[in-house]
């Protein structure tokens, strides 16, 4: 297992907290303009060697019954640090497109995940979203009862103990189940045969300006588990 503190060690040489900062100004800009998807890609992918995806799929404005929602503020670049500290593949919005891709059916940020998971042959999906400060846990890993994990349970357990073992200590299970027939997790499980896990992430760990430490240890722990995860076993 990873240890916390040569972790942060590292995290804090690297700067990495302003990394993030000038990553989500630049690649996940928070505007209500929208665009065109024919026109203009609206989502940022970036790929990798290791068999994971990371998803952000709020990390910008979104759409939901016509109605503008705000973004998961910093998951877009959580998702970008990511694939560099791992070599994981991710994927992100970037753009007000019109669409919400955890609710739309048919939906054509799951389209590029399909592309994503077939081409690169991906064997689990961390799907990553935004909780509000005041909820009641650190994380909560949302698996629709399990179902989203298609008995690969190791997968919950490896995530949840490098939680806890990066100092986050209040993690749930299926507070946010992602029992949605459309989320993002539901679909690359049931459509894909992926196990997947939404992610769902407490906002005192999202403000790297404000609480570098507790975003080095979340980012500490999503990247050890990537790691292990992405060795068959």
């Amino acid at each position: 297992m990873g240890n916390y503190e040569d972790t942060l060690q590292e995290f804090n040489r690297a700067r990495i907290n302003e990394d993030a900062a000038n990553i989500e100004r630049i690649y996940f800009y928070k505007t209500d303009k929208k665009v065109d998807p024919k026109r203009e890609d609206p989502f940022w992918i970036a790929l990798g060697k290791l068999p994971v995806l990371v998803s952000a799929p709020h990390a910008v404005r979104h759409y939901r019954q016509k109605k503008i929602k705000m973004s998961d503020q910093c998951t877009g670049a959580i998702a970008y640090l990511l694939n560099k500290l791992t070599g994981c593949q991710a994927i992100a919005t970037t753009k007000l497109y019109g669409g919400d891709p955890n609710h739309d059916n048919p939906c054509i940020y799951k389209d590029r995940i399909v592309e994503i998971c077939n081409r690169e042959k991906v064997r689990l999906v961390l799907d990553l979203h935004g909780a509000a400060r005041e909820r009641d846990f650190d994380v909560d890993l949302g698996t629709n009862g399990g179902k989203t994990l298609l008995t690969k349970v190791r997968l919950l357990e490896t995530l949840e103990h490098n939680l806890r073992n990066f100092g986050l200590n209040k993690v749930s299970l299926d507070h946010f189940a992602a029992s949605g027939s459309n989320t993002i997790a539901n679909f690359v499980a049931h459509k894909l045969k992926i196990p997947a896990i939404q992610i769902e992430i407490n906002k005192q760990y999202r403000v790297p300006s404000q609480n570098p430490q507790g975003f080095h240890r979340l980012l500490g722990a999503l990247t050890e588990s990537i790691k292990e995860l992405s060795v068959d076993r």
